[in-house]
């Protein structure tokens, strides 16, 4: 039973080492992956037969429609940086932006205690970030300098829409099953418009080689809905953001980024900075 608490850190850990894997165009890792959320959507609602509310309903399709501009910017920024090096900063923007949302419009930050841990937790995960982008003592060149800024924004961009993804359901008090399908449909129609935008980037081969993305993030998704009746949302919801320890050590090995000794120990330290961020904030959920 344990594995399922842990499969949201791994579906979503491993994603974005597969969307790499395939070499495919961002436009087209955005269509694989929305492609097979829907797919399995569709099969998980079917067999839950959730209610639906018009209002939730609509906050769902919205939220889902944020996450494929997030999604998309994410990509494109693994485009310019490597995995291992990109996660942390995603992970870590989306973790600061939704513990904000939360503290200032849902009032979760209800005495000085938990601003006070509140804002440690951040300290650290911006800490930890801080250190897994250590690039030791390697000169980088003009275009590595402005493909990484290119890649920074973009990442702070994408944290935005997938901070709003997380928490426009939660704004309309709407989450569980009635979320999964409605959110899958924005995120898949989303996506075709975009493939629109960029149609001499669109090739269905590459789509299907993303199925798999699809696949993880899905995975991830439900397992995440199942572990909460069990485990309550706050320990579910922090070692699903563990993720961000598997894209960087699987992404490293995975996708064989070179690190020194030195690099890999200051790399390690800033991931447990992050990790006791993580588990700060989780107190407070």
């Amino acid at each position: 039973m344990t594995i399922i608490f842990l499969l949201p850190a791994l579906g979503w850990g491993f994603m974005p080492i597969i969307a790499k894997l395939t070499n495919a165009k961002p436009i087209n890792q955005l269509l694989g992956t929305t492609t097979m959320s829907l797919l399995i959507g569709v099969v998980f609602t079917l067999i839950v037969d959730p209610g639906y509310d018009r209002q939730h309903f609509l906050a769902a399709l919205f939220s889902g429609c944020f996450w494929s501009i997030g999604q998309y910017l994410q990509f494109y920024s693994f485009q310019l940086l490597p995995v291992s090096e990109a996660m942390p900063i995603s992970n870590g923007t989306q973790l600061i932006g939704t513990t904000f949302i939360a503290a200032i419009f849902f009032k979760e930050w209800s005495n000085w205690n938990t601003v006070t841990v509140g804002i440690g937790g951040i300290l650290l995960i911006i800490f930890g970030i801080f250190l897994t982008s250590y690039l030791g003592e390697r000169k980088e060149t003009q275009q590595s300098i402005v493909e990484k800024r290119k890649a920074i924004y973009s990442l702070l961009l994408s944290s935005t829409a997938l901070t709003i993804y997380v928490t426009l359901p939660q704004g309309f008090q709407a989450s569980g099953a009635e979320v999964l399908l409605p959110q899958a449909i924005g995120m898949w129609i989303s996506s075709i418009i975009l493939s629109t935008m960029m149609r001499s980037d669109a090739n269905w081969s590459e789509v299907g080689k993303n199925l798999g993305t699809g696949l993880a993030w899905s995975i991830a998704n439900v397992s995440l809905f199942l572990s909460i009746p069990v485990i309550g949302v706050a320990k579910s919801f922090t070692f699903s953001q563990l993720a961000v320890l598997i894209s960087i050590y699987a992404g490293i090995a995975i996708l064989k980024v070179q690190k020194t000794r030195k690099e890999l120990k200051i790399i390690s330290l800033g991931a447990m900075f992050i990790t006791a961020g993580i588990i700060l904030i989780g107190l407070l959920k």
